[in-house]
């Protein structure tokens, strides 16, 4: 499947899971390598200054925390929880603030930087996910020791049950004017929520849990292996993605009726 000049690389891995199957968060601040620590300190402290007594708790996640950067490929992936409303919210200053960073740490690719509004927490399962199963906390009270533990299948689904909706909304905003490189980013953001729709079908079969692409790619392939190829091609456009219109449309058709069909299966018990 894969060639020499292939883009698809097989990176990434499975969440572990313990005895009871429950997902286990590995990240942890003893993980984080010494050269990347004072770049953390740094967001920290950002988040501190901008926030104030507004912040309630600053969280890592992605390669940093568990261990993994690598320089000059890696960036930070950071976010805050806030005692403010959504409307309230103001991050404007992280442009300003990344490019600092990258100045200061020439080896850092970029920041990921956002906000989100401790009230409104239950009602964002994807934020309390990647808070209990991704994240470490780098300052206040970790939220992580109150939210209850996690199994692989429905209840860590995320983009499954909206991606039909997604794809239709991406279908309408195609038909609009676009720059190029507008097109190839929303290219790669709809082929990354399909792939991982993809592996949320077979996530309680598998009994594994992933957010990253190529794991989900082969976790959906070993169910569906007469989709294996569809899915493929999906991968590679989520990693290299193009800016024609038509074909990013027909792929979404290809795949998609059937996806959604799927959908139904699986879950129609839930």
């Amino acid at each position: 499947m894969t060639s020499s000049m292939d883009t698809v690389k097989p990176i990434g891995s499975f969440l572990q899971t313990d005895a009871d199957g429950f997902i286990v968060n590995t990240t942890s601040p003893e993980k984080i390598q010494s050269v990347w620590l004072p770049a953390v300190e740094m967001v920290k402290e950002a988040y501190q200054k901008h926030f104030g007594e507004h912040l309630h708790s600053v969280y890592i996640r992605g390669s940093v925390a568990k261990g993994e950067a690598i320089d000059n490929i890696s960036d930070i992936d950071s976010f805050a929880v806030v005692t403010l409303p959504y409307d309230d919210i103001d991050t404007s200053w992280s442009k300003d603030f990344v490019r600092e960073m990258t100045t200061q740490f020439p080896f850092i690719v970029g920041v990921e930087i956002g906000a989100i509004p401790l009230e409104e927490l239950e009602d964002h399962k994807g934020d309390r996910i990647m808070i209990k199963t991704q994240s470490i906390c780098v300052y206040g009270e970790n939220l992580a020791e109150t939210l209850p533990s996690l199994k692989p299948g429905i209840e860590t689904a995320q983009h499954i049950k909206g991606i039909e909706r997604e794809i239709n909304k991406t279908k309408e905003w195609l038909q609009e004017d676009h720059t190029d490189e507008e097109i190839k980013r929303r290219c790669t953001w709809i082929m990354k929520r399909i792939i991982r729709s993809g592996f949320e079908l077979v996530m309680e079969r598998s009994q594994k849990y992933t957010r990253d692409l190529y794991p989900c790619y082969e976790g959906f392939s070993e169910y569906y292996p007469e989709k294996k190829e569809e899915m493929y091609e999906i991968l590679k456009l989520a990693i290299e993605p193009i800016s024609d219109k038509k074909k990013i449309v027909m792929i979404l058709d290809n795949l998609v009726a059937w996806l959604v069909e799927e959908i139904s299966k699986v879950f129609k018990k839930n």
